[in-house]
């Protein structure tokens, strides 16, 4: 199989973790605090992303991570922390169907920002892949959408801030594009969350509970152990080896599965039921990826022609 579809693999295989951490998240926050189970899932990922590092000594050494700290600061700072702590203090002031549709900028952000910084084209097929995934997202979350007669405030600031986020994950998947030039993927996973941790921690004490860590059940505690070995260690290494081959904007457009995944996963793991309109919205998400997928096949063949 050629890299490149083994990339692909790669990428969907992490959307569907990480569609999978949702419902996960969903059935654990009875318990758990949000920001609490972002910094348990990557506390205890941490040790098993470090025996990996090890493992690649050899094949990468401390003068290439010193040599690179300031880019892997920004994928730390960005991805782990920022990201991950503003998408739920969001979700804490907005409603669930407005963060899963704002949520969907990011690959819009990655698209504008990775033209500049790593010179990557925007051309037709990207854009109209972009757009198809973006509208098929909308689709899936519209329909659960609530309506408000009135303007509420804390809910607008709550999806500036949703956005916000968005932007923080773009800037990371741009960012781990750039490390992993030069640091391998489990090295670039590894130190990323090795420097964003203390920072969740920190928000943590401030903006959660962290005394629910004495009165977790088993089944908390499993849930949180899953997430953090499969869905994050796992998913994030996934996610940044497949950016070796793949464009980082039509990675970010291929993550817009996310929503498809988690839609089939609620049906048949929360026993929840499907509209008409959210199975249009997942076949929409799938074409426009599939749209995006064939058009850099078709731009590196021409390439490889040349």
């Amino acid at each position: 199989m050629k890299r490149l579809s083994l990339a692909y693999l790669a990428i969907i295989v992490t959307t569907i973790l990480w569609a999978s951490s949702l419902i996960f998240a969903k059935i654990v926050f009875v318990e758990v605090g949000p920001i609490v189970f972002v910094a348990l899932r990557y506390t205890i990922a941490l040790p098993f992303l470090l025996v990996l590092t090890l493992q690649h000594r050899k094949k990468q050494t401390l003068a290439d991570v010193r040599n690179n700290w300031k880019i892997l600061l920004v994928v730390g700072l960005s991805g782990p922390f920022l990201s991950q702590i503003l998408q739920y203090v969001g979700l804490e002031l907005t409603t669930a169907s407005d963060a899963l549709f704002l949520l969907n900028f990011t690959p819009i952000f990655a698209v504008i920002i990775a033209a500049p910084v790593l010179n990557e084209r925007i051309t037709i097929g990207k854009i109209a892949g972009l757009i198809l995934a973006t509208i098929g997202a909308i689709l899936i979350v519209m329909n659960t959408a609530p309506d408000y007669a009135t303007f509420d405030f804390w809910r607008f600031i709550g999806d500036l801030i949703i956005i916000a986020s968005t932007l923080f994950f773009a800037i990371n998947g741009i960012a781990g594009k750039v490390a992993v030039k030069s640091i391998d993927a489990i090295s670039t996973t590894f130190y990323s969350a090795l420097i964003g941790v203390p920072f969740i921690w920190i928000s943590a004490a401030l903006l959660d509970d962290v005394t629910v860590l004495l009165t977790m059940s088993l089944q908390a505690w499993l849930i949180v152990m899953w997430v953090a070995i499969v869905n994050t260690v796992i998913g994030f290494v996934l996610y940044y080896e497949s950016m070796k081959h793949i464009e980082a904007s039509l990675v970010q457009i291929v993550l817009n599965l996310i929503a498809v995944w988690g839609v089939l996963m609620s049906i048949f793991i929360l026993q929840e039921t499907v509209t008409l309109l959210q199975i249009l919205g997942g076949a929409v998400t799938v074409i426009g990826v599939v749209i995006a997928q064939m058009a850099q096949k078709r731009r590196e063949s021409n390439v490889e022609l040349l």
